[in-house]
């Protein structure tokens, strides 16, 4: 197995609207098991070994142990899931894996006819997306106890993987994803999904000063391709007591957008309970700014951005839950986090945040 910088298929830029947020929720994951699975693997990539399923919520993954030891994922995507974004999240790994080598993610390696991916027919017709990549081992941050360097150090790495992505670009990178910050204005008509009046005033509220006073200053901002899920489901550590990441994984949020969108994603998941709300913050702050300056502008609006993407979260989640009830609870999982961490900012006040994360990048 190999990667390569060569052999993207190339793929189409319809003008027809991607499938929105619910059309790819509705669709099951591809049909494909484990034998269909080895197969697709020894004949699009030479490779056998033992396979096995893994868990994935729409498309049909596959651990592969080589006979020499070594470990691949085969990832069959769901045929909902527009084909340029596919292509743009391949693309983006393969340019990673020029730009700094050692950045701990998926390698993509290449078929047997010297493409990075290949088209399959599923049992039931559909066309799928298959892809072989290196596997990441290691435990998922959200398993485990940090500590007490680790975020400082997540930081870092969240700095070098959009150092490692500036320059980056590709014609899906522009395509409207609700969870992209900057987007925040199309949660409107989604706010009646919230059932509680308070909390849907409280967003509205939000998603108004995101309108009157946000999206006009986005536009000054630094931007870029980033990968805006840098989220304890999608780090890997070195085990239930991380001391380093191992690995960063699902690029499937990847969109242009201010970099400080990007990082208030990763900030939003790491308000604490207790006196000391953004200690986690501080030093996520302290290690990403150390290997990428912020600007004050940036700092400035990271609050309000953090603040929006709880809203996105929590809004986002009510409505998926109304149109899937036989799902809510998975659905509503975050919906506890995110109103700690709306009640958290409010409680500290954005003034004071900002002259906490102004604190953070000055100190050593």
């Amino acid at each position: 197995m190999h990667d390569t910088m060569a052999g993207l298929p190339p793929f189409s830029t319809s003008n027809e609207a991607a499938p929105d947020l619910a059309d790819l929720l509705a669709h099951d994951a591809p049909a494909i098991t484990p034998a269909m699975g080895a197969d697709l693997a020894r004949d699009i990539y030479g490779v056998t070994g033992d396979i096995r399923p893994l868990s994935a919520e729409k498309d049909a993954n596959f651990h592969i142990r080589l006979g020499n030891g070594e470990e691949a994922l085969l990832k069959v995507t769901n045929a909902v899931e527009d084909r340029g974004v596919t292509h743009m999240q391949t693309a983006a790994l393969m340019h990673l894996a020029a730009t700094d080598p050692t950045l701990p993610v998926q390698r993509v390696c290449q078929t047997l006819t010297g493409t990075s991916s290949a088209i399959v027919t599923g049992p039931n017709g559909d066309a799928h997306v298959v892809r072989l990549m290196s596997y990441l081992d290691g435990t998922i941050l959200s398993n485990a106890t940090p500590g007490p360097r680790l975020y400082a150090a997540l930081g870092g790495l969240l700095a070098r993987l959009t150092l490692g992505l500036r320059g980056f670009f590709h014609p899906s990178a522009g395509h409207v994803l609700q969870w992209d910050i900057k987007q925040a204005h199309r949660l409107r008509p989604m706010l009646d999904a919230i059932e509680d009046d308070d909390l849907r005033r409280r967003l509205t509220a939000t998603i108004d000063r995101f309108d009157a006073d946000i999206a006009p200053r986005l536009p000054h901002l630094r931007a870029q391709v980033v990968h805006n899920d840098f989220n304890p489901h999608n780090l890997l550590v070195d085990g239930a007591q991380a001391t380093r990441a191992t690995g960063i994984i699902d690029f499937g949020d990847m969109v242009h957008t201010p970099v400080a969108c990007d990082l208030a994603v990763a900030c939003s998941y790491q308000i604490s309970e207790g006196d000391t709300p953004l200690e986690r913050i501080v030093q996520l702050i302290q290690g990403y700014s150390a290997a990428l300056p912020l600007e004050d502008q940036e700092l400035e609006l990271l609050p309000d951005l953090m603040r929006l993407r709880h809203a996105t979260t929590l809004t986002i989640g009510a409505w998926r839950a109304r149109r899937y009830p036989e799902n809510a609870a998975y659905i509503l999982r975050n919906t506890a986090a995110s109103l700690r961490g709306m009640d958290a900012l409010d409680r500290i006040g954005t003034d004071a945040a900002i002259e906490t994360l102004h604190r953070a990048t000055q100190t050593e």
